[in-house]
């Protein structure tokens, strides 16, 4: 067998293994944007890790012991490896953007230094994401010019902080703004499924957990007490004091 025959069956056998893997425009592609900018990764990871989590909270409970609190989910994180290739080696897998290494390393790093929340989709999945890029590394091996490299990612979520816009004029004696108004404290709060405790409740009420007991004393509970749950119920609504 020529070596011209050979190369060809090994191009074909890894343009089958680059679309297992979820290569080409019908298969899977890692796309990635960023202030109107994107990149499809030229060579598609062969797997990625997703990691999620729930922040419950543990309550030492007086005359019962530890309670487990369910919390809110935590921020996902998503992490992957694959490599830059090359253009002068022409490899047959290439299923996103023809952009040489140096290039794809100067945007991802113009990305994390500018601050800004990163898009990442993968296609034939559920994972379209705003995410922030925590970790960038890459190095290259054997003098092949491929640069190599592993991304990690942290989800990324609006803050919904009226408080922190405060519009008021510069004072010309102290150089600061004036204080923002107070946030109004609503009478009461309705227990529903993401606010179903008294925790929740201080913290919709509030803006914090720390006021939790103001809840108790107003709404006759005798305490942040386990069997104080089967008395909580959807659509109930608890007073809040100023």
């Amino acid at each position: 067998m020529s070596l011209d025959s050979l190369m060809t069956g090994f191009g074909n056998l890894l343009t089958l293994v680059s679309a297992a893997l979820g290569g080409g425009s019908m298969y899977r592609q890692v796309i990635l944007s960023c202030n109107a900018e994107k990149l499809i990764l030229p060579v598609t990871p062969a797997s990625y890790e997703m990691q999620t989590g729930q922040n419950n909270r543990i309550v030492d409970i007086i005359e019962f012991g530890e309670a487990q609190l369910f919390g809110n989910p935590a921020l996902k994180r998503l992490k992957f490896s694959s490599f830059f290739p090359s253009p002068t080696h022409e490899y047959p897998f290439v299923v996103g953007d023809n952009k040489t290494p140096a290039e794809c390393v100067e945007m991802l790093t113009k990305w994390k230094e500018a601050k800004a929340p990163i898009r990442v989709i993968i296609s034939d999945t559920n994972i379209n994401l705003m995410m922030a890029l925590k970790q960038f590394d890459y190095s290259e091996r054997d003098g092949s010019r491929d640069i190599y490299y592993t991304l990690s990612f942290i989800e990324y979520k609006e803050l919904n902080t009226p408080m922190a816009n405060n519009d008021k004029q510069t004072a010309e004696e102290t150089g600061l703004k004036e204080r923002a108004a107070d946030m109004e404290t609503p009478d009461t709060v309705t227990l529903t499924d993401k606010v179903n405790d008294v925790l929740d409740a201080s913290k919709k009420a509030y803006g914090d957990y720390t006021h939790y007991r103001n809840i108790i004393q107003s709404n006759n509970i005798k305490d942040l007490a386990i069997n104080n749950i089967g008395k909580l119920k959807l659509g109930e609504r608890l007073k809040v004091p100023k």
